[in-house]
């Protein structure tokens, strides 16, 4: 018996559970002006724009602070601040990600909201998700204040073409992801594709498969780089026995064509299924035609890492951080605050933004998310939605170690080294950079 799937109804529960306390807000009444720089990384279309919009509003509210404003693509990110900050050019305000919080904390490149923003955090506090606001959390200070989460890692699939190859449900496990993959895959049109350039979003993607297998790429406790744990190198070695299936497009695609080109395959109906984050194709819609839909992609047979099994990997990719030279630090906390207002968080609330899981409370009873992502909706009014879930890789020390994996990830795929040898080689460089920044 086959059936039809609403292609927004895609999550069946991942989840993280993090406690805070809830505080009644207060606002301290200072004035601030003078000029503001604001580097924004990041965000779909819609969110971009809206971005813009929400300025305009912010400096009708502000007439005393000049905004600066500048918006650059997401996977730049690192490379822009690390400049900016060496040659002390950084933004007072950056929108980045919130992974890169311990780094840029260690390097001194951010400081504490807790220490500028007064009485504004209990206010932060009583309208921002718990479970979220601690993705912005380092050593127990308050780094960033986040706008949203993304979840890793989700599949999309064709219903039509699943359907046709004999299938009724999406796949549930890594073989049979095999399975479904060789079984959709036609002379004109893989089974599935996925993005395995070095862009950071395309190692997260990779790390969500892991973490679910029991991997991890580092150990705090020991200082020790773990990509050659098993669960890091089957999780890899999945993405080689799909290739070797003849289930994907050529090997030299796959690492040329990242994230947003690899949803473009799929709306277009050159790929069956692709794996990405929670947004799959939502940010660049599909044909109204597309009989699609998403789920978290399927847990392996046996996890076989040596740490336990999440549900998923979260991190907030739009987090308001204060840079640590900040010029005008009274104008960033107006900045920031403006941001967590309702008025803002409600941007991904549905209207217009569908694309993200929402930082703010009052956007979780907006009805345009409701009919967007139903079972989000119900996950989180359950209090489910993030338990079993964990931030995405953050520590110092990160941007070597996911460097050195996105390169063992290409050696694989491109059939270079085996996924052992090239996750042993990956190991052995990215554990000498984190020794040298550790001392």
């Amino acid at each position: 018996m086959t059936y039809k799937l609403n292609r927004r109804r895609f999550l069946a529960g991942t989840s993280a559970a993090v406690g805070a306390a809830a505080f009644l807000p207060m606002k301290i009444a200072n004035a601030a002006s003078g000029d503001l720089s604001v580097w924004k990384f990041g965000g779909t279309t819609a969110e971009v724009e809206e971005w813009a919009k929400r300025n305009e509003t912010f400096n009708a509210e502000q007439p005393d602070i000049n905004l600066n404003y500048s918006y650059f693509n997401g996977q730049i990110r690192r490379q822009k601040l690390l400049a900016g900050f060496q040659t002390n050019r950084m933004a007072d305000v950056v929108i980045a990600f919130g992974q890169d919080i311990p780094e840029f904390a260690g390097f001194g490149m951010i400081q504490p909201l807790d220490d500028i923003a007064g009485d504004r955090v209990a206010g932060w506090k009583d309208r921002i998700v718990p479970e979220v606001l601690a993705s912005g959390m380092h050593d127990g200070k308050l780094y960033g204040l986040p706008t949203y989460v993304d979840m890793a890692s989700f599949l999309a699939i064709n219903v039509d073409m699943m359907e046709e190859a004999g299938f009724d449900r999406p796949p549930r496990t890594w073989s049979e992801v095999r399975e479904y993959a060789k079984a959709m895959t036609k002379p004109d049109r893989p089974g599935i594709a996925f993005p395995a350039t070095t862009a950071p979003v395309d190692i997260n993607i990779f790390q969500g498969i892991a973490y679910a297998n029991g991997g991890r790429v580092f150990d705090e406790e020991s200082g020790k780089v773990t990509l050659n744990d098993a669960g890091m190198v089957d999780a890899l070695q999945l993405y080689v026995d799909l290739i070797a299936d003849g289930s994907t497009p050529q090997a030299t695609s796959l690492t040329e064509t990242f994230f947003r080109d690899t949803a473009q395959l799929f709306a277009q109906g050159r790929s069956a299924m692709w794996i990405g984050l929670s947004w799959l194709n939502t940010p660049w819609g599909t044909p109204e035609d597309l009989n699609w839909t998403g789920a978290p992609f399927p847990r392996p047979d046996t996890p076989s890492g040596a740490f336990p099994p999440v549900a998923a990997i979260m991190d907030p990719t739009a987090i308001l951080m204060v840079s640590a030279r900040a010029k005008n630090p009274e104008a960033a906390v107006e900045y920031i605050d403006f941001w967590s207002q309702n008025e803002q968080l409600k941007i991904w609330g549905g209207n217009p933004e569908i694309a993200r899981i929402p930082a703010g409370k009052a956007a979780w009873g907006e009805p345009g998310l409701a009919e967007a992502w139903p079972n989000w909706v119900d996950s989180y009014n359950e209090g489910t939605l993030f338990e079993g879930a964990e931030p995405m890789p953050r520590f110092i020390g990160v941007s070597a170690v996911e460097s050195a994996l996105g390169t063992a990830i290409q050696e694989a795929v491109l059939g270079q080294k085996t996924p052992q040898e090239a996750m042993d080689d990956a190991t052995k460089a990215a554990q000498a950079q984190i020794d040298l920044l550790r001392g």
